[in-house]
């Protein structure tokens, strides 16, 4: 035989309320659940979009530094700017003055 700390009501009426009671219980659980569940999920949305923000913001500023976002070396556009100029050029004619 089991053994409750409470037993179940005997009176049918009693075990319809209790039903409805726990019924209610349950919805209004899995309600606050899912107003938590929102909630935190709101927070990590927020939270993502600041830190995209602020990686977007930071590799900005190193582009405008002439700085590669991702590897934090000069890149080609802040080399060309120096004293060096590369080019492939061919002799037209040696005239001699």
């Amino acid at each position: 035989m089991p053994y409750y700390i409470s037993p179940p009501p005997q009176n049918p009426l009693m075990r319809v309320l209790a039903a409805i009671f726990v019924a209610l219980a349950l919805t209004g659980a899995f309600m606050i659940g899912m107003a938590a569940l929102v909630v935190v999920a709101g927070l990590a949305l927020v939270a993502g979009l600041v830190l995209w923000a602020r990686i977007a913001w930071i590799r900005r500023g190193l582009r405008k530094q002439g700085m590669d976002p991702l590897t934090g070396q000069r890149s080609d556009e802040a080399t060309s700017t120096g004293e060096v100029i590369e080019a492939e050029y061919t002799v037209i004619s040696k005239r001699k003055d």
